[in-house]
């Protein structure tokens, strides 16, 4: 597995930190893990192949982890030279956008027609996350771990952690969490060889427990907040296993 971290800003985008998105590489096959801005830029950026990406994983659906998405979509949907299905490189599938909401798909269905006049619905294979084992192409197995992140009229909302398994490593994608850290996945987290972990809802020292619980092979913060970023040193050093802050464009191989 490769893990690239293409934004890892905490809410709205900085001068040194874009929108959370992060790509993930497994055997030559892409995937996108969360779509802020400015993800097509940030592809282009870190020249990957927009046509090699099979599925993208929406963790919640606040706008700092989708605003890219339509821009990324749009060469799925419109006719012409500069149509992705058109090149040489086309390698004959379209990818799937997995969301948390069914409004969520309609809303983005919807917005892709009125943005697009070439729109082509089937270019596009919308799917609904569910808690569980959703995802699995042979290659990428992708389950779905609630938390609770979002509280709207005393009701939460779908939001999730993403256990990601590919020819025997793990990686643990947190998602946005409590503020509180009480929906931490720690079984998923526990002997997993990356856990990336957001950065900025949470007081790191104060939940110091957490961290000190699991013991990953790598531990990555991303969706980073400057506070928490400074307050990085003294969590490292409580640690027994590597722990590093991503910036925009780093990688990780694991």
């Amino acid at each position: 597995m490769k893990l690239i971290t293409l934004g890892t800003g905490a809410g709205n985008p900085s001068m040194t930190r874009n929108n959370s998105a992060s790509y993930l590489e497994v055997a030559d096959r892409g995937y996108l893990i969360d779509a802020g801005q400015p993800l097509a830029a940030s592809l282009v950026r870190k020249q990957i192949d927009f046509n090699g990406i099979r599925a993208v994983f929406l963790t919640h659906m606040h706008e700092d982890h989708f605003g890219g998405l339509t821009g990324f979509l749009k060469n799925r949907m419109v006719d012409g030279p500069y149509c992705v299905h058109l090149r040489k490189d086309w390698r004959g599938f379209w990818p799937e956008v997995w969301l948390p909401q069914q409004d969520a798909i309609d809303a983005f269905d919807a917005l892709m027609k009125v943005q697009f006049r070439g729109h082509r619905r089937n270019r596009i294979l919308y799917r609904l996350i569910r808690p569980g084992l959703f995802y699995d192409d042979g290659f990428l197995r992708v389950s779905a771990i609630p938390n609770r992140h979002w509280l709207y009229r005393d009701e939460w909302l779908p939001s999730y952690c993403f256990l990601m398994e590919a020819g025997g490593k793990k990686l643990l994608c947190t998602g946005d969490l409590a503020a509180d850290l009480s929906d931490f996945p720690f079984e998923a987290a526990e002997k997993a060889d990356l856990v990336m972990c957001e950065f900025t809802h949470h007081n790191p020292m104060k939940h110091l427990d957490v961290f000190r619980k699991i013991h990953p092979g790598k531990l990555v913060f991303n969706h980073v907040a400057r506070a928490n970023e400074e307050m990085f040193p003294q969590l490292a050093v409580k640690l027994d296993y590597p722990a590093a802050v991503a910036q925009d464009g780093d990688e990780f191989e694991f």
